[in-house]
């Protein structure tokens, strides 16, 4: 079915941000599961791992096996992209989305739209919810709006490489518990 449960997942283990990751202008809440846009850029040092243009962070923990899921309330966010992407994806430039990174994107005004490439799904209604399930092992990620339980979009794939999380926002985000329904 198209439709998942948090019952589905084999780990409902909370998604942690990473702040090695996170873009200078993007501010993580303490316990790491809230991210928000700053137009202050942060002195952060420019380590490999960060993203250098996309405002975007990722998940702590990535996945090479086994079905995850998380939940993240978007109502607050402008423009958000929400999904995966792989270890070895480059984060430097404005190359990110054009490899590896399967993804669902809300984009009212249309600032980034000419740079979404085929790997990413566009949303055109506001959302509260977004809940992001993935099964490594089946090749999928599925995007649902848990609020109505409506299918957004899924992606199908061969992973090879370890996947992580992936947030990206133009004002705040924040990653829920699950709840069973």
């Amino acid at each position: 079915s198209l439709f998942f449960t948090v019952v589905d997942c084999v780990s409902s283990a909370p998604v942690i941000l990473d702040p090695n990751t996170a873009n200078q202008f993007l501010v993580l809440s303490d316990d790491l599961t809230s991210v928000r846009y700053s137009e202050d850029n942060q002195p952060l040092p420019d380590n490999p791992e960060r993203f250098d243009s996309y405002p975007c962070v990722l998940g702590s923990e990535g996945f090479n096996s086994g079905k995850h899921c998380w939940d993240v309330e978007v109502k607050e966010s402008r423009y958000w992209s929400l999904g995966v992407t792989t270890a070895s994806t480059q984060r430097k430039g404005w190359k990110f989305l054009y490899t590896d990174v399967w993804s669902v994107w809300y984009d009212p005004f249309q600032i980034v739209s000419v740079f979404q490439p085929n790997t990413t799904f566009p949303v055109k209604q506001k959302l509260e919810r977004v809940r992001v399930y993935l099964d490594y092992d089946g090749g999928t990620v599925s995007f649902s709006d848990p609020v109505t339980n409506t299918h957004l979009h899924t992606f199908t794939t061969s992973f090879t490489d370890t996947v992580f999380p992936f947030f990206g926002s133009i004002f705040h985000l924040r990653i829920l518990p699950l709840i069973s329904q």
